[in-house]
């Protein structure tokens, strides 16, 4: 694992310091959204493994004459649909808070800043080590 601080990395690590202090109703909204989303990749990968199971326990010559093969496709089709347009009403919320955690980047830029430019102050002098 490489534990090494980025700017860009400590920038996002201080813009969800400074959202969960100054705005903790966006900081959970974004939270469970992405465990929402998550939640909905996996059900997506469930979906496409019994798509694939029906398909190989399929009988006979053509899968177009199996029943349980089209029944599990009709049903798989409508399952994929709603978490299609749930995850679509995920995506405009998640605009929203991205909108909202713009108002606070500047911020998170400056903490980061600080913190390198202190970093970077040991190569001045050995004091500030």
């Amino acid at each position: 694992m490489n534990f090494t601080v980025t700017p860009s990395s400590l920038q996002s690590q201080c813009l969800h310091a400074v959202l969960k202090a100054e705005r903790p109703d966006i900081h959970q909204k974004r939270i469970d959204l992405m465990k929402l989303q998550g939640e909905f990749k996996v059900k997506l990968r469930g979906l496409e493994k019994s798509l694939l199971d029906a398909l190989n326990e399929s009988q006979g010559n053509s899968i177009l004459e199996d029943d349980t093969v089209i029944g599990t496709l009709e049903s798989l089709k409508n399952q994929a649909a709603d978490i299609g347009r749930r995850m679509h009403e995920t995506e405009n919320v998640m605009e929203e808070i991205t909108s909202v955690s713009s108002l606070y980047n500047p911020m998170a830029l400056g903490c980061s800043s600080i913190y390198f430019a202190l970093e970077q102050a040991a190569s001045v002098h050995f004091l500030y080590v």
